[in-house]
């Protein structure tokens, strides 16, 4: 008798598991699930009604061609309690909720009443400023000022995005020129070795070509140079060095011709920036110097201020250097023939143009504010003139006589009409004083951040 839960399984000897064919399946496939019905709702067949909680044996599918921002869109199908009439709905990221699609009509949209809540106020908006001039000025003020904000806190969002890409590539490009230092400097010394050992062995078969000496047969005659053989064991499993299979003599001329060999040296290749270093390091201390004579500092605190000013000097530099293009090209892809051109600050450069672009569109914004809001003043100062001279006029019979003023609440109200129209004028003449001295502030710092610039250059 077999086992009644099988734990082990016969697989036989020729089993290849690569010859199972692989199921397929349907690209719109459809899932059985359980689910409760997501809101209530009236069969459009049958008239019943689905309250929300009840239990439904569904299918489940992905609708196709449809989604909000990648998120995608399920739909359901039940069947009506009474009618089995087929009632689908589909989920709603939009709202995070679900819309009934077909057979069945939800009674509660709560969409619904938001979309008539917002049509209402913008109606009553537009109602109120028709009626109240003053109210239009005051909402429209409000609104240039809200896109100003908005438009400022987007230039940030620009600006630190772009500090932030900045940073990335200036790490990627530091750690490039750090490994590029290491391997030419690995290149160079591995070089330097192998031009001495070349040397080394030109000299060393020239003397001994040289040192065999005269023969024993006549001056006359032309020696023939003598081959140097040296013997060695066959036990010997090291291998010898080439000095010791040279004599004394040729052992002494080799010491005493490598003895005087200097170090090679090290040739820079940012000329460029050697020049620019050399400028700035020296503007800098002479600055220093000159303030540093007047003060009453020790050696000591001397000493250690201008090994600050170095340690900060150099950090300038290492982080100028990733930010500096010859020709529009990195340092490490800079030709020989390039290297007197002249460098340039990439990141300082997009600042300035960056500062340019802000500074333009402010002056767009001043003139076009300075331009209309003048007019719009002017015209509400002489609507309200002109119904002042109605009233005035009115008041004064033909005799002569003043008649009796009907209503003083209206009179009145008229007189805060006018007063509230000269604040507002006011308010907006002072706000477009300190957006003036503003611009100014900002178009003196491009002016100074290009004067900086070009001094650097030079």
């Amino acid at each position: 008798m077999s086992e009644r839960k099988v734990l082990n399984k016969y697989f036989p000897p020729d089993f290849d598991p690569d010859l199972i064919p692989r199921r397929k399946g349907t690209k719109n496939s459809q899932q059985v699930v359980r689910l409760m019905a997501p809101f209530s709702m009236r069969c459009n067949t049958c008239g019943e009604y689905i309250y929300k909680g009840k239990k439904f044996n569904a299918r489940k599918e992905t609708v196709q061609g449809e989604d909000y921002y990648g998120i995608k869109i399920f739909r359901f199908y039940i069947k009506c309690t009474l009618c089995s009439a087929e009632i689908t709905f589909k989920t709603d990221p939009k709202n995070t909720d679900y819309a009934a699609e077909h057979g069945a009509s939800r009674n509660f949209e709560p969409w619904r009443e938001e979309k008539e809540v917002e049509e209402e106020d913008r109606l009553a908006r537009l109602e109120e400023e028709e009626n109240n001039p003053m109210k239009a000025l005051e909402n429209r003020t409000v609104d240039s000022k809200r896109e100003m904000d908005i438009l400022d806190a987007l230039q940030d969002i620009r600006a630190r995005n772009a500090r932030n890409e900045r940073v990335g590539h200036s790490v990627d490009l530091l750690a490039k020129i750090e490994m590029q230092e290491v391997e030419d400097e690995e290149d160079a010394e591995r070089q330097r070795l192998e031009d001495e050992d070349e040397k080394i062995v030109q000299e060393v078969f020239a003397k001994v070509r040289a040192g065999a000496g005269p023969s024993s047969s006549s001056a006359g005659e032309p020696s023939e140079p003598r081959v140097v053989t040296v013997k060695r064991k066959a036990a010997d499993d090291v291998e010898p060095s080439i000095q010791s299979l040279l004599p004394d003599s040729a052992r002494t001329l080799i010491k005493t011709s490598t003895a005087g060999m200097a170090a090679k040296k090290k040739t820079g290749k940012l000329a460029g920036i050697k020049v620019i270093k050399e400028n700035i390091t020296a503007a800098l201390k002479q600055s220093f110097e000159s303030n540093l004579a007047g003060t009453r500092a020790s050696k000591k605190d001397q000493e250690a201020a201008r090994k600050a000013l170095d340690e900060y000097l150099e950090g300038i530099f290492v982080a100028m250097k990733k930010n500096v293009r010859v020709n529009g090209q990195e340092m490490d892809s800079v030709n020989e023939d390039e290297l007197d051109t002249e460098p340039f600050d990439e990141a300082l450069d997009r600042k300035i143009w960056s500062l340019n672009a802000t500074n333009l569109d402010w002056h767009k914004q001043l003139a076009h504010q300075s331009k209309s809001q003048p007019q719009e003043i002017q015209g509400m100062l002489s609507t309200v003139l002109e119904e002042r001279q109605q009233f005035d006029a009115m008041s004064v019979s033909d005799d002569g006589e003043e008649e009796v003023i009907p209503d003083i609440e209206d009179a009145t109200a008229r007189f805060e009409q006018i007063e509230d129209v000269f604040g507002e004028t006011q308010a907006l003449n002072r706000e477009i004083v300190q957006s003036l001295s503003t611009q100014k502030e900002r178009v003196q710092r491009d002016i100074e951040v290009e004067a900086d610039m070009k001094h650097l250059r030079s």
